[in-house]
């Protein structure tokens, strides 16, 4: 099986604007996981018209905003199936300024929420405690604001310490959602 590269952020963000894409990177990342969590699997044409809204379809800019989102989405599949936890959220470098990375969590939050929708995941069905309570908790990070005068160390903590969180949140909503099939048995 072909190993897809981490995505690039600055760059996926630079091709979604250029294709004219409702969504920036980190948006278009967490649609994706959300649309696999609740799914198991990504419809191209369901992605298509969740991130190229009004984009057209014909122009050079859009099917490289395409080509790119395509593998990013394969990228992606491949991250929350790999068995050592190897899914990492697509967000701006650690070298950007605390704020712009705090937004784009914030976006990818709305983007995985999207997605679950999109997949068909109503947020009032039978979901168990702890996904409804993932689920409420990405809707408040979706939310959230950030002071950009108070950023210090404690910020940059309690940042990763989030992002951590979704990640994992987002492997246990995966797994509770789309189960790995037990292995038939020898008989």
């Amino acid at each position: 099986m072909q190993q897809h590269s981490h995505p690039d952020y600055l760059e996926l963000e630079q091709v979604l604007g250029r294709a004219e894409a409702v969504a920036g990177a980190a948006e278009v990342h967490g649609l994706l996981c959300g649309l696999l969590c609740a799914a198991g699997r990504l419809v191209e044409k369901t992605w298509l018209v969740q991130v190229f809204a009004d984009a057209d379809n014909r122009s050079v800019a859009f099917q490289q905003g395409r080509a790119a989102v395509q593998r990013l989405a394969a990228w992606t599949v491949e991250a929350l199936n790999d068995p050592v936890l190897g899914m990492d959220l697509l967000l701006p470098d650690d070298d950007q300024p605390l704020a712009e990375r705090t937004a784009a969590l914030g976006e990818w939050c709305q983007g995985y929420l999207l997605g679950l929708a999109a997949g068909g995941v109503d947020q009032d069905a039978l979901l168990t405690e702890d996904i409804a309570e993932l689920i409420h908790d990405f809707t408040e990070i979706s939310q959230a604001g950030f002071d950009v005068d108070a950023a210090n160390d404690d910020d940059e903590a309690a940042f990763c310490d989030v992002v951590e969180y979704v990640r994992v949140g987002v492997l246990l909503i995966y797994d509770e959602l789309q189960p790995l099939q037990a292995a038939p048995r020898l008989q």
